[in-house]
């Protein structure tokens, strides 16, 4: 698998393509599939997409992961010396996105609160374990009141943003 990295003229932001080994019909030149874009804000802020499953659910490819996309994304700013406060994190329901929704949704279902339940997703996880990212704030987003298996009301999100940051920082 062959990654390309490169950064977009007029918004700035890293993208990191792979070829898949599709040739386009009409020029026969390698078709790229965007598997991450996103980029470090002036205010610290890092906001990306990663698109590691197809509309179905499936991995792109098998050895496509999350975790290398947004090492590279990431890695890539603070080499060219930005500075990394806080991760933002949206989160949306629909077949092959939204696994850390799922997770998310799945901690308040057992009776966790949003705090919790966010700190207990992959994003979260790899946060931490990457750059010491142990709290997070502003969980905000649409959600409605269900209940669980044992009857107990919580909020189910299909929507969700978030903001992940070392507890040390304001």
């Amino acid at each position: 698998m062959i990654y390309h990295l490169f950064r977009e003229e007029e918004e700035g932001l890293v993208c990191i393509k792979v070829d898949l080994g599709q040739l386009s019909a009409a020029t026969n030149h390698p078709m790229l599939t965007q598997l991450g874009r996103g980029g470090i804000k002036p205010d610290g802020t890092f906001s990306g997409i990663l698109t590691m499953k197809d509309k179905d659910g499936n991995y792109l490819h098998p050895n496509t992961r999350g975790r290398f996309v947004m090492k590279l994304l990431i890695d890539t700013e603070l080499e060219s010396g930005k500075v990394f406060k806080q991760s933002k994190s949206t989160w949306v329901q629909g077949p092959g996105v939204s696994d850390n929704l799922d997770k998310f949704n799945e901690g308040l279902a057992n009776g966790l609160d949003e705090n919790e339940a966010a700190l207990q997703t992959w994003s979260a996880n790899w946060l931490k374990t990457n750059h010491g990212f142990n709290a997070v704030r502003n969980i905000h987003g649409v959600c409605e009141e269900v209940e669980n298996e044992a009857g107990k009301k919580y909020k189910q999100y299909s929507e969700v943003v978030m903001f992940f940051y070392k507890n040390d920082q304001k």
